[in-house]
């Protein structure tokens, strides 16, 4: 399968809302807009790490998503987690025990700040709302621009998708998203979202399955 056809599966994948964030939904119509570059890899540190530097030194890229399609099963995903672990400027922050899953949350230096890495996959064990159809690591590589408005504060020296610009949009369709995209998670999750699909968890891996790692 080429490249550019895994990239449009996988933002397929986020048009549809099936990440439940409906500014996700908006930016993957046109991702270059909005600074959002995605990039397919092999799990090799080098690689990925060279994509890291990429995403944190061009100017016109502010998020990167890495994409992972030889990432199909459980010890794929675990060797991922193994190779990202490996890589300078990523680090495990997280590793939380809740609801019979290891929560894990990676962590990428972006200058003087913490970037939270978000995860998907095609592993039924995920959150519904990170079951895309490859296995994805994406991160915010820019600091939050100066919003107009900012519907809710992040823990200091930390950035996340959720600071994508959302260029051209007014206040009144910027909060008919924001509200809009707690309602679509919860549609889909049939419950309130916990630990296990917070932003500031990558993944999280059944504690039957990380107990034989």
């Amino acid at each position: 399968m080429q490249e550019q056809a895994i990239i449009e599966a996988q933002l397929e994948f986020f048009r549809k809302g099936g990440a439940g964030c409906l500014f996700a939904a908006h930016a993957a119509r046109d991702p270059g807009r909005f600074g959002w570059k995605l990039s397919v890899s092999d799990t090799d540190v080098q690689k990925i790490e060279e994509l890291i530097r990429s995403a944190i030194s061009v100017a016109d890229v502010s998020t990167q998503s890495i994409i992972f399609p030889s990432v199909l099963k459980w010890p794929d995903l675990k060797n991922l987690l193994a190779v990202l672990r490996e890589t300078p400027l990523v680090a495990l922050g997280q590793q939380e025990e809740f609801a019979d899953s290891m929560c894990l949350g990676y962590r990428i230096t972006v200058g003087e700040f913490t970037s939270w890495v978000t995860g998907f996959g095609g592993f039924d064990f995920l959150p519904k709302t990170r079951q895309s159809v490859f296995t994805e690591i994406t991160f915010r590589s820019k600091p939050r621009p100066p919003y107009d408005w900012v519907m809710k504060e992040t823990p200091p020296g930390v950035i996340h998708l959720a600071d994508m610009d959302m260029k051209g949009m007014g206040e009144n369709k910027f909060k008919s998203l924001w509200y809009g995209s707690f309602a679509r998670v919860k549609e889909i999750l049939g419950e309130k979202p916990d630990l296990r699909s917070a932003a500031k968890t990558t993944f999280a891996v059944p504690l039957e399955l990380w107990s034989k790692k």
